[in-house]
């Protein structure tokens, strides 16, 4: 038996990074249209194997849901789902779109370097409370609900 080797396509041309970031945008698209095109509680989304196993919430319990809610500009719908998600989606959003960019004009990562490290470990530290809060019965309010 022979073995095939595909060659590896060359990322260093500007025309091919672009044909991928062309594709990446597509398939973006497609699952964006997907999400936006499902109708509301009818539970098609993203199962939270953390939420099977132990009844807890995790800190991406609804994000599928609130991205549904964004697409549809149902800013309120997208905070009862999960407001951490909806807070930073916009952030995560620029940073990749940015990163995109780089990628596509230059070929490398010109973005990561320049985000200062700090605020990535807030965002964590925040992301790992808001898991932990959503469970408390004091904080049931930041529980995914449905609407």
């Amino acid at each position: 038996m022979k073995n095939i080797r595909l060659p590896r396509p060359d990322f260093g041309k500007l025309r091919v990074r672009a044909a991928f970031a062309a594709v990446l945008c597509v398939l973006a698209g497609a699952g964006l249209f997907w999400i936006w095109n499902t109708a509301d509680g009818t539970g098609i989304g993203f199962p939270c194997l953390v939420h099977e196993l132990t009844g807890l919430y995790c800190s991406g319990c609804g994000a599928s849901r609130a991205l549904r809610a964004l697409l549809h500009f149902q800013f309120y719908k997208a905070l009862r789902y999960n407001a951490a998600f909806t807070l930073l989606f916009p952030f995560f959003a620029a940073y990749f779109l940015a990163l995109g960019y780089s990628f596509v004009r230059y070929g490398e990562d010109r973005v990561s370097r320049r985000v200062p490290v700090t605020p990535l470990w807030v965002i964590l530290a925040v992301v790992l409370a808001f898991g932990i809060l959503r469970n408390l019965p004091a904080f049931l309010f930041l529980a995914p609900t449905f609407i």
